[in-house]
C-alpha cells in the first residue's frame, strides 16, 4: 500500500483505515448472524421450507427482509453512481411516477394474483398457465438471465470494500503472492453461499430481517453524523446544508437541482425514468431474483400488505444511499473542503485508467477517508450485510430456479423431501462458482443500472406472459412463446454489441464506412441498456396481445378459467380467502381494492400511504406548472429539497421504531407457524398432468 497517500492524509486528518474497533464489529455482526442461522435450519424438513417457508411470513418480516435483499451494495454503488451524476432530478421524477407504484402497491397489482396461484417460481406458473414444455424453455433463460445480471455483484460489492477498506491489490501469505480481488471474492461468495444452503428461505428470510433493522437503525446515525440540515442543524454533523446549495450551484450546468434540464446530464435523462416507469407497469413481478419472498407470504392479504409497507420501510435506506453522494460532491467541490479533496483525488487517481472502476470508487473512497473509526466499522458492517442479504437471496433464486423449472419438468420420478433439498442446495453451489468466475473476467462497460437494465431484458417477455396470463383469461400459448424468444433474442444482441463495440465492431465500421455517428461514439455502444430493454419490452407486449387475439378468433382458442388458477371460488381448497364480498365497504374503498380482509389498522396505513404520495405529488404539478410560467429559481428548488431530506428523515426515525416492533411480532409468529404447519411433501413445485390441448387450459 502506498505509504506516501496516509503521510499526505495524516496532514489533513484524514483517517487511516480499518482499526481493531472496526474489526470488532463486523466479526460480532457475523458470528450472532451464523448463530441465527444454525437455530432457523432446524425448521427445514422439505422442499416448501427450503423454497418459500412454507408460506408463512407475516407483511413485517417480509417487508423488511425483502426491503434489506433489494438494498444490496451493488444496487448502493448503482445509486451512487446514478445520484452523482444526476443529483436531486433523480428524486424529482420519481414524484410524478409515484402515484402509479402506489395504485399498483394499494391493488397488489401482479404480486397478490401470483400469490393466488401458490406457485413458487415463475415458470412453474408459465406450466399451469400455458404448458409444461414453455416451462422447461422459460425456466433456462430465466436462470441464464439472473445468473449473468447477479454476476456482477459480487464484482461490485468485493471493489467496493476494497476501496473503501483501503486494501492492497495483493499480498503476500505464506510465501505467496495473493490476488486480494481473487480472495475477497471467495470469502463474499463462500459465506452467502453457505447461509443459503444451511437455511433455506427461512434462514435467509430471518437474518436478512436482523439484518434489516440493523441497517435502519445505522442509517439514521451516519446521516445524523454526516449532515447538518441548515436552519434544523439537531446534528452538529460535519456538512452543512449551506455548503450542500453552494456545491451544487457550482455544478447546475449538469442540471443536478432543475430536473428539467435532465437531457446534459447523458444516460440518466428524463427519458431514463420514463422508461423505468414503464418497466414498473410492465414487469412487475416478472424478475425472479427474490423468488422466495413473492411465495413466502401467509396468505394474498399479507403479501399485498408487505408491498404498501415498502415505501415506509425505505425512508431511512433512501436517505442515506442519496446523501452519500451528495456528500462527497461537497467534499469535491466547495471551498470549504479544498485540502480534503486534494487528498481524496490523490487517492482516486489510481482508478482513472478505467472509467467505470473510477466512477464506482469515488464515494466509498471519499467515505472512508473520511469516516471516524467506529463508524467506519458500523458503514462496513452495514453494506456486508447488504451484499450477503442480496447474495443468499438470489443465490437461492436462481439455484432454486434452475432445480424447479429445469431439472424437475424432466424427470419421471418425483425427487423425495431429501433428494430435491440436496438438489437445490447443489444448484446454488453451482451459481456460486459461476458468479465467482464471471465476477472475476467480465469487463463492464456501462453503469451498473444501465448492466441490470440489459440483462433483466433478456426476460422481457416474461412481463407480457405474466400480466397476460393473470388477468387476461385469452392470453395464448403461441404468443407466450413468440414473445419469450423474441425478448430474449433481442436482448442478447444488445449484450454482445455492447462487449464487442469499442474493441472491434466500432473500429471496423469507422475504417470501412465513416459514418459520422460511429466516429461519435467510439468509446460506447451509442444505445444504452435502458433504451434496449424499452425495445425489448415494448415489442414483446405487441406480439403478446396481437398473436394472443390471432389464436382466439382465427385458432379458436378457449377462454381460461381464471378462478382454478386463482384458487378462487370453489378451488379455494386451503382456505386463504376471507370474505372477500363488498359488503359494508364504501364505494372508494372497494375502488382502491378494499374489502373485508382488511382491519382498521390495515385502512390507515393504506390511507396514511395515499395522503402522503399524493402530498407529493402535488407539490410536484405546483413546481412544474410554475417553472412552465416563470421559471423556478435554483434557491426555490434547494427549499423544496431541503423540506423532502428533513420530512424523510422524521419519517426515517419513526418507520425504524414501528417496523421493528412489527417485525419482531412477526418473526416469533413465523416459528409459531413452522412448528404447527401441516406438512405436505407433494407441495414441491410440480404440477400435474394435463392434457396438452386441454380446452379448459387453453
Amino acid at each position: 500500500m502506498d505509504t506516501t497517500l496516509f503521510a499526505a492524509a495524516q496532514a489533513v486528518k484524514i483517517n487511516q483505515g480499518m482499526m481493531p474497533l472496526d474489526w470488532g464489529i463486523i466479526i460480532t455482526m457475523i458470528v450472532a448472524l451464523i448463530a441465527i442461522l444454525i437455530y432457523c435450519n432446524r425448521f427445514m424438513r422439505n422442499a416448501a421450507d427450503f423454497l418459500a417457508a412454507s408460506r408463512c411470513a407475516g407483511r413485517y418480516v417480509l417487508s423488511i427482509a425483502e426491503g434489506v435483499a433489494g438494498f444490496a451494495v451493488v444496487s448502493s454503488v448503482a445509486t451512487f453512481e446514478m445520484f452523482y451524476e444526476a443529483g436531486f432530478t433523480s428524486t424529482w421524477w420519481s414524484m410524478l411516477t409515484s402515484p402509479i407504484t402506489l395504485i399498483l402497491s394499494l391493488t397488489g397489482y401482479v404480486t397478490y394474483r401470483f400469490r393466488e396461484t401458490r406457485c413458487f417460481t415463475l415458470s412453474q406458473f408459465f406450466e399451469v398457465r400455458y404448458s409444461r414444455k414453455f416451462r422447461v424453455v422459460t425456466g433456462i433463460i430465466t436462470w441464464l438471465s439472473g445468473i449473468v445480471n447477479y454476476g456482477i455483484f459480487p464484482a461490485v460489492s468485493v471493489r467496493f470494500f476494497m476501496y473503501f477498506c483501503r486494501f492492497p491489490k495483493s499480498f503476500c501469505f505464506l510465501g505467496v503472492n495473493w490476488d486480494t480481488y481473487a480472495v475477497l471474492l471467495t470469502f463474499a461468495i463462500g459465506i452467502a453461499v453457505y447461509f443459503t444452503i444451511c437455511g433455506g428461505q427461512i434462514a435467509i428470510m430471518v437474518t436478512d430481517f436482523i439484518q434489516g433493522v440493523f441497517c435502519n437503525a445505522a442509517f439514521l446515525v451516519f446521516i445524523l453524523f454526516i449532515f447538518r440540515l441548515g436552519n434544523w442543524d439537531v446534528t452538529g454533523g460535519l456538512i452543512s446544508w449551506q455548503q450542500i446549495e453552494e456545491s451544487l450551484c457550482i455544478i447546475t450546468g449538469k442540471s443536478q437541482v432543475d430536473p428539467f434540464s435532465t437531457n446534459r446530464i447523458g444516460d440518466f435523462n428524463f427519458w431514463y425514468y420514463m422508461i423505468g416507469l414503464f418497466t414498473t407497469l410492465y414487469s412487475r413481478g416478472a424478475w425472479q431474483g427474490s423468488m422466495g419472498y413473492a411465495a413466502a407470504a401467509k396468505n394474498p392479504h399479507e403479501r399485498k400488505m408487505a408491498g404498501v409497507l415498502a415505501g415506509w420501510r425505505g425512508q431511512a435506506q433512501w436517505l442515506m444511499i442519496m446523501l452519500f453522494p451528495l456528500a462527497v460532491i461537497v467534499l469535491l467541490n466547495h471551498v470549504d473542503f479544498g485540502e480534503t479533496a486534494t487528498q481524496i483525488n490523490a487517492v482516486l487517481d489510481q482508478y482513472k485508467s478505467d472509467p467505470q472502476m473510477y466512477k464506482q470508487a469515488r464515494v466509498a473512497t471519499a467515505l472512508s477517508l473520511i469516516i471516524p473509526s467506529g463508524l467506519l466499522g458500523l458503514l462496513v458492517a452495514v453494506m456486508f450485510a447488504a451484499m450477503l442479504s442480496t447474495d443468499d437471496t438470489y443465490m437461492h433464486s436462481w439455484g432454486s430456479i434452475f432445480v424447479q423449472d429445469v431439472i424437475m419438468p424432466f424427470r419421471k420420478k418425483p425427487f423425495t423431501p431429501k433428494q430435491q433439498i440436496w438438489a437445490l442446495r447443489f444448484s446454488v453451489i453451482f451459481v456460486g462458482i459461476f458468479a465467482w468466475c464471471f465476477s472475476y473476467f467480465f469487463r463492464q462497460t456501462d453503469y451498473i443500472y444501465m448492466f441490470f437494465a440489459l440483462t433483466g431484458a433478456i426476460v422481457s417477455g416474461a412481463g407480457a406472459s405474466l400480466v397476460g396470463g393473470l388477468y387476461w383469461k385469452r392470453g395464448g400459448r403461441l404468443a407466450a412463446w413468440v414473445r419469450y424468444i423474441s425478448g430474449a433474442v433481442m436482448a442478447l444482441s444488445g449484450i454482445i454489441l455492447q462487449q464487442i463495440w469499442k474493441p472491434f465492431l466500432a473500429p471496423w465500421l469507422a475504417e470501412h464506412f465513416k459514418w459520422e455517428w460511429v466516429l461519435n461514439n467510439m468509446e460506447k455502444f451509442p444505445i444504452n441498456g435502458q433504451w434496449i430493454s424499452f425495445i425489448c419490452m415494448s415489442t414483446c407486449a405487441t406480439l403478446y396481445i396481437t398473436i394472443s387475439l390471432y389464436e382466439h378468433y382465427v385458432l379458436g382458442r378457449k377462454d381460461y378459467n381464471m378462478d382454478k388458477l386463482l384458487h378462487r371460488g370453489a378451488y379455494d381448497l386451503d382456505n386463504e380467502h376471507q370474505d372477500q364480498s363488498s359488503g359494508n365497504v364504501g364505494w372508494l374503498a372497494r375502488r382502491l381494492g378494499i374489502t373485508k380482509e382488511f382491519t382498521t389498522g390495515d385502512k390507515l396505513i393504506y390511507f396514511a400511504t395515499i395522503a402522503q404520495t399524493l402530498m407529493w405529488f402535488i407539490i410536484f404539478l405546483w413546481f412544474s406548472i410554475q417553472r412552465a410560467i416563470a421559471g423556478v429559481p435554483v434557491s426555490q428548488w434547494m427549499k423544496l429539497w431541503h423540506f423532502k431530506l428533513f420530512f424523510s428523515l422524521i419519517l426515517g426515525i419513526s418507520c425504524t421504531i414501528w417496523f421493528l416492533v412489527g417485525g419482531i411480532k412477526d418473526v416469533f409468529g413465523l416459528f409459531r407457524a413452522l412448528k404447527n404447519v401441516r406438512q405436505d411433501d407433494a407441495d414441491n413445485g410440480s404440477v400435474a398432468d394435463k392434457k396438452e390441448e386441454s380446452p379448459a387450459e387453453n
